[in-house]
């Protein structure tokens, strides 16, 4: 549709009057000065068509059209690249890999590049899009995670237009088993098909593997804790299958497991305790002739601490408080956390990741308590444990513990715990609570907080604080009447005109307690003027305060070391390990070298000749460390044993770490393809299941509506070229004649 309209600049009365006006003066100055009629009318002509054209430009015509899109419907192709895909469980079919290459390749396939906007998604454990020059697909992937594919594919094309999804897999989602049925989403309609023709089973083999290994990779010296296993079995009804777990080279115990149907997983546990701290190396191993390559023996670390370093942290509620706490402890890697919040009536764990790993009742009992160096209470409320318990932290603090309490309107607030067995052990004096002030209730701009001499002066602080100014001011404070004693005072703040303690602390016994009246601390995350810190205040603050509530060995802060590391302890065989040293000399004038040797032993005991390089070492918390690295490129899955050595001065030291490589569980199982889930999820997103005969329909079955986008465009018609140049060459013209004529 085209529509012509005129936009004038000025008003039409404006414009008639300027026009006529005009012609009045054009045919004035002929018939004054011009006597010939042909040169009149000539020169007549050209300024009417130029004053016509001018008229023209100002009326500003425009025109208005539709213009219609078409946009090109997309088609996705989804294909699964795990290796069960190439598996051949009947010998007189080609591998399902061998089907898609056919699939892709088809008269149908082909046209349908011409017809549609093809996009390729492959997936395995994770689900990526294809570039249309892809090289040549890899059917290698470890685990399948189908459902999930189709959802993330379904998600990634919502709101566009798509005829389907077609779907080239075998259906064996290894990451959701069973439960992948239930869990088929709707939406994009998906087409499935058929990659192989239904078969006779042959008589399964049997096979023994391990299909899963759960073991904690750091424990501390005397925990008790396990390492549970699962053992999955194939065509191994009615036998059993000894399982081992052994200890750097010895076995330690020893279990069965029963198998009573064709296919079916057990699980066993084994547990473990530790003397001493270090990396032990452990192997699980199925002694079994049916056990595949990796049951046979499957090799892990175990990271093992000091009893010193274990922190246990009580929190009342989720906030900001516990999040960044955790989060500080955490950052340092030689200390240990467990943490627990209390929900209801019960405490919850939490694990490394933040996640709940478990709920259970928390037993606070002296044993329990001998496990930990220190122990944090975050504004829990005294009413939530008995008097005993009350009374086994206190015996806690007197042989040796450390105690941290939080500030908050529930802890240090309440008038029981002045008057439980806690009282004798506080740095500050509470009378019938210390009274949670919020100045976020009032409006007001906060407390202000100054370090104190004798917090200057003290390990927690120290230097690195001295120089700081305006500290970010706290928003609560619990108003402790003051002191006690014996008590120090490191931190104070100003409430109503005085100075009260924030952070104080007092021995008891043989150990410390520690009060930090506030649960708003968590602000000093921000930036101070005059800090120095490769941390913020916030977290140098925990920092130094665990290392003054933990002492670090003697030995370990008077000798030149290299501490020898990697990011972690298990690798799969496709990663490049890095291996990391930080080395620390005590003489300030020892130069640390350029580079530093590196041997790795490989399971095969082959020795491999690395160097460590110069680099920037990133710590968990965020710091930058100077230090070394180089990447170890593992061959054959097992152990791997790391040494430097170097010489400083006269003096040699060196450093050893360890880690493991294994090779991911193969996907060759030997099951046929799932018909039942590929037809499931056809059936939910309303597409199709194709068996291998009616492959060819599926083009047929495309349903889709081509989608266009209308748009108005406005052209502008009084800048056109050719009404420009028929301006200029009547204007010109005229110019032309009259000097022809030798006119004015």
């Amino acid at each position: 549709m085209k529509d012509f309209f005129l936009t004038p600049i000025l008003s039409w009365p404006w414009l008639v009057g300027i026009a006529a006006a005009l012609v009045v003066v054009i045919g004035w100055s002929f018939f004054y000065g011009l006597r010939s009629k042909p040169k009149i009318a000539l020169l007549w002509s050209l300024r009417t068509g130029a004053l016509l054209t001018l008229l023209l430009i100002m009326l500003q015509p425009q025109q208005r059209q539709d213009e219609v899109t078409a946009l090109r419907t997309q088609l996705a192709v989804l294909i699964d690249t795990s290796e069960s895909m190439t598996d051949r469980p009947d010998d007189k079919q080609p591998t399902r890999a061998e089907r898609v290459r056919e699939f892709l390749k088809s008269p149908a396939m082909q046209q349908a590049r011409s017809d549609f906007d093809v996009r390729t998604f492959v997936f395995d454990t994770d689900t990526k899009e294809q570039p249309q020059e892809a090289p040549e697909l890899k059917f290698a992937g470890g685990r399948s995670d189908v459902v999930g594919a189709v959802t993330k594919v379904q998600e990634h094309l919502r709101g566009q237009p798509v005829a389907g999804v077609l779907m080239l897999s075998d259906g064996l989602d290894t990451i959701l088993g069973d439960k992948a049925a239930a869990n088929v989403p709707s939406g994009v309609p998906v087409y499935t098909f058929e990659l192989e023709k239904p078969f006779k089973p042959k008589p399964r083999e049997r096979r023994v593997t391990i299909v899963n290994m759960d073991y904690p990779q750091r424990v501390v010296v005397g925990w008790d804790t396990e390492i549970r296993a699962v053992i999955g079995g194939s065509g191994m009804s009615g036998r059993t299958a000894p399982v081992e777990l052994w200890r750097d080279g010895r076995k330690q115990r020893d279990t069965t497991v029963a198998f009573n149907e064709e296919e079916q997983t057990r699980e066993t546990a084994f547990a473990i305790s530790h003397d001493k701290p270090g990396l032990v190396q452990y192997e699980l191993r199925v002694n079994d002739p049916a056990a595949d390559k990796q049951a046979k023996s499957f090799p892990f670390l175990i990271e093992v601490l000091e009893p010193g370093n274990r922190l246990l942290y009580i929190q009342n509620t989720l906030g900001f408080d516990f999040k960044f706490l955790r989060r500080a402890i955490t950052s340092d890697r030689n200390l240990q956390l467990n943490a627990y919040v209390r929900m209801g009536d019960r405490m919850v764990q939490f694990g490394e990741r933040g996640m709940a790993a478990s709920q259970q009742a928390l037993d606070l009992t002296q044993q329990m308590l001998a496990r930990y160096a220190v122990l944090i209470l975050g504004d829990v409320p005294p009413e939530s444990f008995t008097a005993e318990q009350l009374g086994t932290i206190r015996n806690f603090v007197d042989r040796g513990g450390a105690l941290v309490l939080l500030g908050g309107p529930n802890g240090l607030a309440s008038p029981t715990l002045a008057r439980s067995p806690l009282k004798d052990v506080l740095p500050v004096r509470i009378g019938n609570g210390a009274e949670y002030r919020d100045e976020r209730d009032n409006g007001g701009g906060g407390f202000p907080v100054e370090i104190t001499d004798t917090g200057l002066r003290h390990p927690v602080f120290g230097p690195l604080f001295a120089k700081v100014k305006d500290f970010p001011t706290l928003l609560t404070v619990n108003a402790a009447e003051g002191p006690t004693p014996l008590a120090e005072v490191l931190l104070q703040a100003q409430v109503d005109g005085r100075m009260r303690p924030v952070v104080a602390a007092a021995r008891f016994g043989q150990g410390r307690c520690v009060a930090v009246l506030t649960d708003t601390i968590w602000r000093w995350r921000l930036a101070s003027r005059g800090w120095t810190g490769d941390k913020s205040p916030y977290d140098t603050f925990w920092t130094q305060l665990m290392d003054w509530l933990i002492p670090k060995e003697k030995k370990q802060q008077s000798a030149d070391r290299i501490e020898l590391f990697t990011e972690r302890t298990n690798y799969d065989l496709s990663d490049k390990p890095e291996v990391r040293a930080i080395l620390s000399l005590q003489s300030p004038d020892a130069k640390p070298p350029a580079t530093l040797p590196l041997q790795v032993r490989s399971p095969d005991d082959k020795t491999l000749e690395y160097t460590l390089r110069p680099a920037t070492l990133q710590t968990s918390d965020g710091k930058q460390v100077p230090g070394y690295r180089v990447d170890v490129e593992p061959h054959m899955a097992g152990i791997y044993v790391a040494k430097c050595t170097a010489m400083v001065g006269n003096a040699k030291i060196e450093g050893e770490t360890r880690f493991v490589v294994t090779k991911p569980a193969t996907e060759l199982t030997g099951k046929p393809i799932d018909r039942d889930l590929l037809a499931k999820i056809a059936g939910e997103t309303k597409g199709i299941y194709y068996t291998i005969e009616n492959w060819g329909k599926w083009r047929k079955d495309l349903h889709y509506e081509e989608q266009r986008i209308s748009r108005i465009q406005i052209l502008d018609l009084w800048n056109h070229p050719a009404l420009l140049s028929l301006l200029m060459g009547l204007l010109a013209a005229d110019w032309i004649a009259r000097k022809f004529w030798s006119l004015p």
